[in-house]
């Protein structure tokens, strides 16, 4: 009985601080930067797709395998599926392949080519377009960087400003927008402990 008891309390301990290293994520200062550069890009999405009655998820958590994959936007209208991820970073982005070399004053690092990490989303929603039969629906994906002071020396995304002209170029390929949400907004993973553990074990292509 003594054993069951030093077993719970050690289980409950693990999980509380798996809780708080997830809450001081969440509430970091890049965090906190990322979710207001997410809902400036979400804001201009509703207005350029207004219009044309798009339906949009932010913040998408999609099955991928026996995992998740989060999709900071998904779009949906006559063209089919518009695939956005959403960076608020500053500094300077340079370099090709698979890591990108990240400067902000002094500090270099390592940054995930966001068009990798696009393209993981974009094959996810292909996979479950196909799934769904919805084989024909064209998908574009779209990296975004909403900070005004980000200098980009290769082709990883658009800036803030450059997304509507994006928009405007997707063709009209006769696709239902409400089907398509409703379809995707059927497969969106709504288990909390699901998005909780995708939160802690996110990879660099998440």
């Amino acid at each position: 009985m003594e054993t069951k008891k030093i077993i719970l309390i050690a289980a409950a301990a693990v999980v509380l601080l798996i809780i708080i290293a997830l809450l001081c994520s969440h509430f970091s200062a890049g965090n906190r930067k990322g979710r207001a550069a997410e809902r400036k890009v979400a804001k201009a999405l509703a207005k350029l797709g207004k219009k044309d009655k798009v339906r949009i998820i932010n913040n998408a958590f999609l099955p991928l395998y026996n995992k998740t994959c989060e999709i900071d936007h998904l779009v949906f209208g006559r063209f089919g599926v518009l695939v956005v991820e959403t960076k608020g970073i500053s500094g300077n982005v340079s370099g090709s392949g698979k890591k990108l070399t990240h400067t902000i004053g002094m500090k270099v690092h390592k940054l995930y080519n966001p068009q990798l990490q696009n393209k993981t989303h974009l094959d996810n929603v292909t996979h479950h377009l196909k799934k769904g039969g919805f084989d024909r629906v064209p998908v574009t994906g779209a990296v975004v960087f909403t900070d005004k002071d980000i200098v980009l020396d290769g082709d990883y995304g658009i800036r803030l400003d450059e997304l509507e002209r994006l928009y405007e170029r997707l063709p009209d390929a006769g696709c239902n927008q409400d089907a398509l949400y409703n379809y995707f907004s059927g497969l969106l993973v709504k288990n909390p402990f699901r998005k909780f553990m995708h939160k802690f074990s996110k990879k660099d292509w998440d």
